[in-house]
């Protein structure tokens, strides 16, 4: 009887190893995720400001050219628009980038896992 009771022990402890490492690797992929994530909203944001200060430029540049302030600001416009059509017609480009970004920062670890291995060096925790 103490044979199944000690074979029970392991199981269970086994089990316990295994759902305490399925969450630390969850933690460990959302981790990288939101910091992708918070990396690519800074970036966004840095983008929204150089976008709105070249547009204050263009504005600017198309008054010293003659177009009256309003001319300016619609002709930016026009610009600001057909990078949008632009925008949307790459969408398919632009979204397989950000997914295989995402996907690549998800399945990091496990990348390197399967590289150490194959050349035999297994990743010790």
């Amino acid at each position: 009887m103490s044979i199944f009771g000690s074979f029970k022990d392991k199981i269970t402890q086994y089990i316990e190893v295994y759902i305490k490492l399925f969450k630390l690797n969850f933690m460990g992929s959302t981790a990288r995720l939101l910091s992708y994530f918070m990396f690519a909203m800074i970036c966004m944001f840095i983008v929204f400001i150089a976008m709105l200060l070249m547009g204050m430029g263009i504005v600017e540049i198309f008054v010293v050219i003659g177009l009256s302030k309003v001319g300016a600001y619609f002709a930016t416009m026009g610009i600001y628009v057909l990078i949008l059509l632009m925008a949307i017609g790459l969408r398919k480009k632009i979204t397989t980038f950000f997914a295989g970004a995402f996907l690549s920062v998800l399945t990091e670890d496990v990348d390197d896992e399967v590289e150490d291995n194959k050349k035999g060096n297994p990743k010790v925790n």
